[in-house]
């Protein structure tokens, strides 16, 4: 039986656990230790949020709509389903990387912070395809934030929403 290393989060976890503490103060982040659908804990006092990560690095070469560059998120239709009472955000966070004069110097984060209910909206009229998964296609240019899969949809507002956590702890 293979062994799975519980004391270990996920790259886009930590980010993300470091993110939310330089960002939403007096506030704390825990992990659950079993695969619940929920990535991270956040707590404030007595209140507390859930979150869910799903993170990509960025395609600078690609084409898709138009436009060069962009992250690839998936989610799966039936654990978004299964886990939507449960999960108040979900964070996409995108490794977009930094090139220097001559190459690739380092890597910046960036954070789409939406709140599950919004998200429900926004992919109601989503196709999941066969394989019942969302794919998410983000573009991004300055503040700018857009999702091409089938249709193009804004994100700019969800850019590094911290606020919107906090003020779901407040």
């Amino acid at each position: 039986m293979p062994i799975r290393n519980l004391w270990s989060l996920e790259c886009g976890e930590v980010v993300t656990a470091e993110a939310i503490l330089e960002n939403v103060k007096s506030a704390e982040v825990y992990f659950p230790l079993h695969d619940i659908g929920v990535d991270l804990l956040v707590v404030k006092g007595k209140k507390h949020g859930s979150i869910q990560v799903k993170e990509s690095r960025y395609f600078t070469e690609r084409e898709r709509k138009g436009t060069i560059g962009h992250s690839w998120h998936q989610l799966h239709r039936k654990k978004f389903l299964r886990d939507k009472d449960k999960v108040d955000f979900y964070v996409f966070l995108t490794y977009m990387p930094k090139f220097g004069e001559h190459k690739l110097t380092s890597f910046e984060n960036r954070f789409i912070i939406v709140p599950t209910k919004e998200l429900e909206k926004l992919i109601k009229d989503k196709p999941s395809g066969k394989k019942e998964v969302y794919s998410f296609y983000f573009n991004f240019e300055g503040k700018k934030v857009v999702e091409k899969r089938d249709e193009i949809t804004d994100y700019s507002e969800y850019l590094n929403r911290w606020n919107l956590i906090k003020d779901a702890l407040e």
